[in-house]
């Protein structure tokens, strides 16, 4: 039983907060899947990564990118210094929509829900609407530079995308969805701020 609680729990926790600790640092994704393949014994799918439900995941994760980028739009109206600078680099671009959500769904909604909520249940279940809100909390809590760059109005959307990314995961099983809206809504970002 404690073999199982330290395989099931213990390290996936130190190997999430290795995760959040040091999201730039891009061989430490690797960290998850390897200890998924060789130490749970598990394949790629179990972490969302499925085409069982994949049509009700990427719909809900269109949806969400919609609502998203309409509130973005919302606050881009309202707060015009939303504009920094316009597209530095194409690594920039590629790091900010690709890589960045690719990242955190893996970690946040893949790795992390798949070892703390019961992925059976329902989404609004005492201990998934617990474990949602802790990793959206967290997600949160990397995303600091809107607050330094003066926009800490972001942070709400943020809480959502994670919020909701949560539901889509939880729901589906499936990582998809949750990649199409990140990556939607880093892009349309992107593109407001190079208008």
């Amino acid at each position: 039983m404690e073999r199982e609680l330290l395989i099931s729990k213990v390290f996936p926790a130190l190997i999430f907060f290795s995760l959040w600790l040091d999201g730039w640092f891009y061989p430490l994704i690797l960290l998850p899947f390897l200890y998924v393949l060789l130490v749970e014994k598990k394949d790629v799918q179990w972490l969302g990564f499925r085409m069982q439900k994949f049509k009700s995941s990427i719909s809900l994760g269109l949806l969400t990118s919609i609502i998203l980028s309409v509130m973005h739009y919302l606050l881009f109206l309202h707060y015009p210094s939303l504009v920094t600078s316009p597209v530095s680099s194409l690594y920039n671009v590629f790091v900010d929509v690709v890589w960045y959500p690719f990242y955190e769904e893996f970690a946040y909604r893949g790795f992390f829900l798949v070892h703390f909520a019961v992925l059976d249940g329902s989404n609004l279940s005492k201990r998934n609407l617990s474990v949602n809100l802790v990793q959206s909390f967290l997600f949160l809590s990397i995303h600091g530079h809107h607050v330094a760059s003066g926009k800490p109005f972001l942070l709400v959307l943020v809480l959502l995308l994670a919020f909701l990314n949560g539901f889509i995961f939880v729901r589906t099983r499936n990582i998809f969805g949750c990649l199409l809206s990140h990556c939607t809504v880093n892009s349309f970002a992107w593109l407001l701020q190079s208008m």
